[in-house]
């Protein structure tokens, strides 16, 4: 019996211990926050597209906007007119007898001519470009440093335009052979990116990539996607008004489906040059 009691009173001791220490100190919340949702794992073709690339990896990137088919610069004739008048103004005061008596007389007078001035010259119609947001601008920057993972190398479209142009003389060069001189002496490769409106994506938007071979003209790769990384998994538990609930997914944001659009277009380009 004794033995008996000494083991309860020897129990309550550690649970009355085990209690205290349990307890949090003052200020502390009750339940642990879970950890922030780890971005869904998506394998990518980095290693396979730089072994594939080799030295020729050279791509120039027009990000929604396409390579114009007009291999020619139109120009037309513009003529300003500037049109000025100018204006000098009297007037004459004095005083005239009748027979109702004195009475002052005012007499106003203007003088004015025109002045005319034309200007002709010349406008060319040179390649579009396409002002980007600020989002677009963002998205092309992840969109590119994921791509560098790769083993690509980005040519500026603008820099090297202006660099092929710099011996061109006359008052009419063809500002569309320049570009495609640029086009062929510092790229390998020409990528399209464009995009349109998608209800149905998560991100709202749905893109269209082209891959094309700058010394043959050949298309390597052409598709649609809404860049998505699909599936994420279970959730991590959290604590909702419920208790212990799965975690509701996040939206994807326009950094994501920049990545996944790169992911997709690395891995396309990997299995098209391994053919080649």
């Amino acid at each position: 019996m004794r033995i008996a009691l000494m083991t309860c009173a020897v129990s309550l001791a550690l649970a009355v211990s085990y209690g205290a220490a349990a307890q949090m100190r003052p200020g502390q919340p009750q339940v642990l926050k879970s950890s922030p949702r780890p971005a869904p794992h998506v394998a990518t073709p980095w290693a396979a597209l730089r072994e594939q690339l080799g030295p020729r990896n050279r791509v120039m990137l027009f990000w929604e906007a396409q390579l114009e088919s007009d291999v020619a610069t139109s120009y037309r004739e513009v003529e300003t007119l500037d049109r000025r008048v100018h204006g000098n103004a009297a007037q004459v005061a004095g005083v005239a007898n009748t027979y109702d008596g004195a009475v002052g007389v005012s007499i106003a007078g203007a003088d004015a001519h025109l002045h005319q001035r034309s200007e002709k010259f010349t406008e060319g119609e040179g390649p579009a470009r396409t002002a980007l947001s600020g989002e677009a601008q963002k998205m092309q920057s992840e969109f590119m440093a994921q791509l560098r993972q790769g083993g690509v190398r980005f040519i500026d479209r603008t820099l090297a335009t202006r660099l092929t142009g710099m011996d061109v003389e006359g008052e009419r060069p063809n500002v569309h052979a320049i570009e495609t001189q640029a086009l062929v002496g510092h790229a390998d490769y020409l990528i399209e990116v464009t995009s349109r409106t998608d209800d149905e994506a998560a991100s709202g938007r749905r893109f269209h990539v082209a891959l094309r071979d700058v010394a043959s003209g050949e298309t390597l790769v052409d598709f649609d996607t809404q860049a998505e990384a699909g599936e994420t998994g279970p959730q991590p538990w959290t604590t909702g008004a419920n208790g212990f609930e799965r975690a509701t997914p996040e939206a994807p944001t326009m950094a994501d489906a920049a990545r996944m659009l790169a992911i997709e277009t690395g891995r396309q380009m990997a299995n098209v040059l391994v053919r080649r």
